[in-house]
């Protein structure tokens, strides 16, 4: 009689924590600080690349590169800028990451724009894709 009393509770337990993690990992829009806003993710994924760019503030983001099949060999700073919300065309000052393989990233750094009003970060020219736009 004691068993069934101890699956009935294990059950019970099992599911609230279940249910508590799903739960958690729930996040709104509205929840969302402009620090979070601005560290979003944000990815394209075309002619078998991944380009992932999170934007840390300061003029700085981190690029990372990643493809299942042949070199990544390009150079982001000479591929790279800013597109503000005015049309000006901004290119970057540095790029400590590296060249080559399948995946590589790096800290790609501009000089100071005004980011408030929105931008676009534009990588050209990679697997034949003329123009990924990335917009914050």
């Amino acid at each position: 009689m004691r068993m069934p009393g101890i699956i009935i509770a294990l059950l019970i337990l099992i599911t609230a924590a279940v249910s508590g993690c799903l739960s958690g990992s729930k996040s709104t829009t509205a929840d969302k600080t402009s620090n979070e806003s601005a560290s979003e993710n944000k990815v394209n994924s075309e002619a078998g690349v991944t380009i992932t760019a999170i934007y840390l503030g300061n003029n700085t983001f981190d690029i990372s590169l990643d493809t299942h099949s042949g070199s990544l060999d390009y150079e982001i700073e000479k591929l790279s800028y800013i597109r503000d919300s005015k049309g000006n065309i901004i290119k970057p000052e540095s790029w400590n990451g590296g060249i080559g393989g399948h995946h590589f990233k790096g800290i790609l750094k501009f000089p100071k724009f005004d980011d408030s009003a929105g931008f676009e970060l534009v990588i050209q020219d990679v697997a034949g894709v003329k123009e990924r736009v990335l917009k914050w």
